[in-house]
């Protein structure tokens, strides 16, 4: 992808109001099982909110229009597959009176391959 494609992603993901980015991550490459099975959770835990995928060199992004399926997507990759979580968030504006904060859940795989499969 190139930077154009990257930052054309990033406006039209920032436009259409989501919440939270959940990045799936492994210090190696991801194996077709992994990512399979993190599109599957993905796709049974967002399927009633907007949500985008972005592939990227280590991992996968997704950007959830709910923080709270992005919790729980989250937290059952981990089970299926292991690893540790991390969250952060960041302060956007205000909007309506209402503090806008955009959310990143970092699901980080661990270093050995997990048996783990999901939704074959």
């Amino acid at each position: 992808m190139s930077v154009k494609e990257t930052i054309q992603v990033f406006g039209r993901v920032k436009n259409m109001g989501h919440d939270a980015i959940l990045q799936v991550r492994a210090d190696r490459q991801m194996t077709e099982d992994e990512t399979r099975s993190a599109h599957t959770i993905i796709g049974k835990y967002c399927s009633s909110v907007d949500y985008e995928y972005m592939e990227v060199k280590r991992g996968i992004d997704v950007y959830i229009a709910n923080v709270a399926s992005a919790r729980h997507a989250a937290a059952r990759i981990m089970d299926v597959l292991g690893g540790s979580r991390k969250e952060s968030s960041k302060y956007l504006r205000v909007q309506g009176g209402r503090v806008l904060y955009r959310f990143t859940i970092r699901v980080k795989l661990p270093e050995k391959v997990s048996g783990g499969r999901y939704g074959f």
